[in-house]
């Protein structure tokens, strides 16, 4: 098999349940196939394909010859119980039988042995081939009609749930959107109304994903195509074994950090507000990555800003105009937006932090990072939005949608694949497509049943833990509420040491923090940075000659010198001490 510069996993094939099962097969693609092939293909063909990591994928291939000369085809992949996809271009002679299955970007040829009865072929998927085998059998056994096992609480029930979590939590609001096919509700608690805004921080990243998969559709741009492609004059992305994809962008597969390193935090309450693409630009001229694309998940709003930046170049506009005009401006989400109004802050819920302090909502005047989180939406607005996703609200990006829930790649957990912007979950109830935000003061998490076709959509003014994933999930799937403890007490004001950036140099470095983790000091601009593996990046503040704290995160950081050099640091925080000895400098 030839050399490829990508990883597929078991789910890499996939496409989610059509939303009416049972999809009638003149529905299916149609062509046209030479008369005089035997009614022996006509029938249902079983393979397996084997993935370079070993896993297995059984597909049923269905093959249906009308009077009128013409052929239908459909295909089932078992495994991942999904059903009807239709073919293509299916093309059946007494020696072949080809066809394509548009919606994932996949072609199959072979040719007919009459020793073995069976076809014998190659997969084409994403630039690689796989064997292919296909032997005739009876029609594989397709899943008993489910029904139910877990129903849309009431409203009054959602109040109850909602009632408890922020009983001992004054200020703070919560709003819970609900559609499916009886309808729309929404519940408020605390001080909001249907229509207060709430910024949805990484929710972003589906528009972003939706418009990745729209231009992809209108052929304005390849789901495989490098990225760099499509960078302007003066930008560079290095590449390690094969190019960053598209794809790998907005899978969270790039290898890009989770944030650039040479973000400025001049405001630590508005950590991306002064990030531009000058700054991105010469991030990515600098950035050596560490492994190459396409092998190993890692969460980044680098990446996925990236990808925003890109899109936006490609359309010839920017991203809110870009996100307005094929997004929200369509599905008639008028208070989706970046930036705001006098009026439009009247309306935004105070956000607070997760001590329940008031903190201040996010700017992203810079712009290089908005496509990573920096929407602000009502709970009216994400329900057109969820609805469009499950049929509900008409649309013509309905396909557009449909295709992103195609799990392309791994996610951070076995249950938990990667579509274009949409984590795919697998739960006891079914498959759930969800996604969750969180900025400086608001977590909220939209999320929704393709095959109920049901959407909830929670939103939240307070960084207070547990959050808002799981009465999203409890609303969609019944599984368990967490408790809810009161807010922490905030930590003490602590004063800050002012150094000169000069002496901030010899903290630089990495330092091993056992068991698997390196702990990253960095210089930006005039502050110290500290950046855990997989983490984000946070300024640290100077109390002593030694002594560092933070305040995004509550930490301490005592650096140890020996001989007049830095040559560990120890992290303190919750009570608990690690050494972390300096590995290098710069």
């Amino acid at each position: 098999m030839q050399n490829y510069c990508f990883g597929f996993v078991l789910m890499s094939f996939a496409i989610v349940a059509p939303t009416t099962a049972g999809a009638s097969h003149d529905e299916h693609a149609k062509s046209r196939f030479a008369a005089s092939a035997p009614a022996k293909r006509d029938g249902d063909w079983l393979g397996t394909l084997t993935l370079p990591s070993k896993a297995t994928l059984r597909i049923a291939v269905h093959l249906r010859f009308g009077q009128d000369g013409i052929v239908r085809g459909s295909l089932d992949s078992l495994d991942q119980r999904v059903w009807d996809i239709p073919l293509d271009a299916v093309s059946v002679t007494p020696t072949t039988l080809s066809c394509t299955v548009p919606s994932i970007g996949a072609r199959y040829t072979g040719r007919w042995n009459a020793r073995t009865r069976r076809f014998v072929g190659v997969w084409e998927q994403g630039g690689a081939q796989f064997p292919l085998a296909l032997t005739a059998n009876g029609p594989p056994p397709r899943p008993a009609a489910t029904t139910d096992a877990w129903t849309l609480p009431s409203d009054a029930e959602i109040g109850d749930l909602l009632d408890r979590r922020i009983a001992q939590r004054p200020g703070e609001a919560i709003v819970v959107g609900v559609i499916d096919e009886t309808g729309r509700r929404i519940i408020t608690r605390g001080p909001a109304r249907a229509d207060t805004l709430f910024e949805i921080g990484s929710i972003t990243k589906t528009f972003t994903g939706l418009l990745l998969a729209d231009m992809v559709a209108r052929g304005e741009i390849g789901l495989n195509d490098p990225a760099a492609k499509y960078l302007p004059a003066g930008w560079t992305l290095p590449v390690r074994g094969c190019p960053i994809t598209l794809l790998d962008l907005t899978t969270h597969r790039s290898g890009l950090p989770r944030v650039p390193l040479d973000m400025p935090f001049s405001d630590t309450g508005n950590p991306y507000d002064d990030y531009t693409p000058a700054l991105m630009r010469a991030f990515l001229k600098t950035w050596v990555p560490d492994r190459e694309p396409g092998v190993q998940f890692e969460y980044s709003n680098l990446g996925v800003a990236l990808l925003g930046q890109i899109l936006a170049w490609r359309a010839g506009t920017d991203y809110e105009t870009l996100v307005r005009t094929r997004i929200t401006g369509p599905l008639h989400m008028a208070d989706t937006t970046v930036r705001t109004t006098d009026e439009d802050m009247r309306r935004q819920a105070t956000p607070h932090d997760e001590f329940l302090q008031r903190v201040t909502p996010w700017k992203w005047t810079g712009g290089a990072m908005v496509a990573a989180g920096g929407l602000r939406s009502d709970a009216d607005d994400m329900l057109n939005y969820l609805g469009a996703h499950i049929g509900l609200v008409p649309t013509p990006l309905k396909p557009v949608m449909d295709d992103m829930r195609v799990v392309r790649a791994e996610g951070d957990g076995p249950k938990a694949g990667r579509g274009i912007g949409w984590m795919v979950a697998t739960t006891p109830v079914g498959t759930i497509v969800t996604h969750g935000g969180a900025t400086g003061g608001y977590l909220a998490n939209a999320a929704f049943d393709p095959v109920r076709r049901r959407g909830v959509v929670v939103l939240a003014n307070a960084m207070t833990q547990p959050g808002v994933e799981d009465i999203a999930m409890h609303l969609l799937t019944g599984s368990p509420v967490a408790a809810t403890p009161p807010p922490p007490t905030p930590p003490a004001t602590r004063p800050v040491v002012t150094m000169p950036p000069a002496a901030l140099d010899r903290f630089v470095g990495r330092y091993r923090l056992e068991p698997d983790q390196v702990i990253t000091v960095f210089r930006s601009r005039d502050r110290l940075m500290i950046q855990l593996t997989g983490q984000q990046a946070v300024p640290i503040h100077a109390s002593g000659p030694l002594e560092f704290f933070g305040k995004v995160v509550p930490f301490d950081l005592i650096f140890r010198e020996t001989a007049g050099k830095i040559a560990a640091v120890t992290l303190r925080q919750n009570d608990e001490e690690k050494l972390a000895p300096r590995i290098s400098v710069p």
